[in-house]
Parts: structure tokens; sequence; C-alpha cells
């Protein structure tokens, strides 16, 4: 009886072991082969993303905020500093006015300086001429009537016809009218000494009009104050001129700089990333090579298991720029590929590992 017992209790075990061993043998079969199916399907399979969250918090959305704010930052220093360039500009051209307006005026007065001093010249000529003739006979004529009066009263005096007070009255006539003949040449001098300084002056006048480096000549200290007056108007105005020039460089290369900065931003600014600071945002990985089945509106299905008992989530939305390198869902390696919006029907979808392209994979 007890023998029946043990026999029918190692049977049982027996039965039990085959059982088990059978089934861990299938189960054993059953993952290879989902192993080989999964390596198979990613191995041949061109239509599979995966996909993900991006939400305001996450670095990369982060990174592009503080990019945004970096940038035009930047620009905004360019803007001041065109600001800055164009207010110094500006004040160059007004002093370049105004020096301009200085120099046609001086020209203008130096002229009309000229005209009148050339006028005095020839008025002081004339008068020289006339003086000179007029001293000549006046001179001629004293002298022919002093010699004739000197005689005559010397002659008188020593014949006692003519008593001492009227010959003493006449020797101071004549003496006077030899001071009348020196004060003739006193003033013949000064009218030589006059035109003298007039035609100084208008040598000063022609070398002041000729400007900075013009031909010397002889000028007077009142002439030569003026002309340094426009030697510093002269230079003022180059200076002015030269930092035109520099300030109108600058300024291209400012407006340059802030049209970089401006299409930098727009481009930023278009980015489907930052619609993730307002909330999150569901996209996927897409590898390279599955990019040509990931075209804006190809319908997109979440399986379970990976491959069977597909249902349809959503579709694919468009693509985000810039490269990005994810670790393959089976796989040890990094694929590199690029981001894409999706356009999910429930939020659930976006936390599934796979998601797949166009059509169930197995059609299921």
């Amino acid at each position: 009886m007890n023998q029946q017992v043990a026999n029918k209790v190692n049977s049982v075990a027996v039965n039990a072991y085959k059982a088990l061993g059978t089934v861990l043998l299938c189960l054993i079969l059953l993952g290879f082969i989902t192993y080989l199916g999964l390596q198979g399907f990613f191995l041949l399979s061109r239509s599979w993303v995966a996909p993900t969250v991006l939400s305001p918090t996450d670095p990369q959305i982060l990174q592009l905020n503080a990019q945004i704010a970096q940038q035009t930052s930047a620009r905004d220093q360019v803007l001041a500093n065109r600001r800055d360039a164009q207010a110094r500009l500006a004040d160059a051209e007004r002093t370049l006015a105004a020096e301009r307006d200085f120099q046609e005026r001086f020209q203008a007065a130096l002229g009309s300086e000229r005209a009148s001093r050339e006028q005095a010249l020839r008025r002081l000529a004339s008068l020289h001429r006339e003086y000179q003739q007029a001293r000549q006979e006046i001179e001629e004529s004293n002298r022919a009537y002093s010699g004739l009066s000197r005689v005559r009263t010397e002659a008188l005096y020593g014949a006692r016809l003519l008593d001492q007070e009227d010959h003493l009255t006449t020797n101071h006539q004549l003496a006077q009218m030899a001071q009348s003949n020196l004060t003739l040449a006193e003033h013949a001098a000064e009218l030589e000494t006059r035109q003298q300084q007039l035609r100084r002056e208008l040598q000063g006048l022609d070398a002041a009009r000729g400007g900075p480096g013009g031909k010397a000549g002889k000028v007077t200290t009142e002439v030569l104050l003026l002309e340094r007056e426009h030697t510093r108007s002269v230079l003022e105005q180059a200076r002015a001129e030269a930092l035109r020039g520099a300030l109108q460089e600058d300024l291209r290369a400012l407006d340059e700089a802030a049209g970089r900065y401006e299409k930098l931003l727009a481009s930023i600014h278009a980015s489907p990333h930052l619609r993730a600071l307002e909330g999150n945002l569901a996209v996927a990985f897409v590898p390279y090579e599955n990019l040509e089945n990931a075209r804006p509106g190809t319908p997109l299905y979440a399986c379970a298991a990976k491959l069977v008992w597909c249902r349809q989530v959503g579709v694919v939305g468009e693509t985000l720029e810039g490269e990005v390198a994810v670790k393959h869902p089976i796989r040890q390696h990094f694929l590199r590929g690029v981001m894409v919006e999706l356009q999910l029907q429930d939020g659930v979808s976006a936390q599934e590992e796979l998601l797949h392209l166009g059509r169930p994979p197995l059609l299921l």
C-alpha cells in the first residue's frame, strides 16, 4: 500500500516536472522568439518613433529660454551702441556744417576786407601823388621866397633901413616856412608808411585766403591771429570728417550685427520648442533612417507589447530644428536624428515607449 502511494507521488512529481520543464521551455522559446522578433523589427522597420514630453523645466527648453534672453540682451546692447554712434555722427555733421559755414564767411570777410584795403591804398596813392606835387611846389616857392627875403632883409638891415624888431620878425617867418617844409616832409613820410602798411596787410590777407600751407608773405599780427583761427577751423573740420567716416563704418557694422541678432532671435522664436514654455509639449525622436516616413500628417499607432493590438492615437506634426542623439530603445548604442511634434488624442499616448508610423507594424 505504501509502495503504491509512493509510486503515485513519484509519477505526479515526474509529470509535474515534465510539465514545468515544458512550460519553462515554451517560455524560453517565446522569449527567444520575442527577442528575435524585436531585433528583427528594429533591424528592418523604418516606421517607429520614440515619444517623449517636453516640459517648461526641460533642460533644453531652459537653455533655449536662456539663449533668447542672452541674444536679446546682446541685441539691445548693439542697438544702444548704434544710438550712441548715431548721436555722435549727428554732432559731427553739425560740427562740419558750422566749420564750413565759418570758413565760407571767413573767405567772404577776407575778400571784402581786401577790397576795402585795396581801395584805401589806391586813394592813398593818388593822394600821395597830389601831395608830392603840392609839396614840391610849396617847397620851391618857400625856397625862392626865403632866399629873396633873406637877402633883402639883410640888405635893408645893413643899410639901417630896417630896425632890429622887423629883422627878427622876418627871420622868424623864414623859420616858420622851414618848419612848414619839415611838416610837409613828415606828412609825406606818414603817407608812405600808411601805404606800406596797407601793402603788408594786403599780402597778409592774400596769404590768409590761401589757407594753411599757403604762400608766406609779410603779414601783420592781426592777420596772423585771423589765420590761426582759420587754421583751427580747417583742422576741426578734418577731425570731424574723419570721425564722421569712422562713425558711418561703425553704423554699418552695427546694423549688420543687429540684423544678425534679429534673424537669430526670429529663428529661435519660430521654434516650436518655445511652446513648451506655456505647457507640456509632446514630441518624438525620429532616427534619420525613419525620417522619410515621418512627414507631417502621418498617422501614429500605439501597440501593446510594442507590436500587437494597435490603435491610432494621433498624427505627426512639424519637424523641430536641430539634431539630437537618443539611446536605442532596446540596444545600448545612441542614434542620431531629429525631434518631431506630435498631435495626440490623449496625453497617455506620449508615455508609450514606441509609436508606429503610417500603419500597425503587424496589421493587428
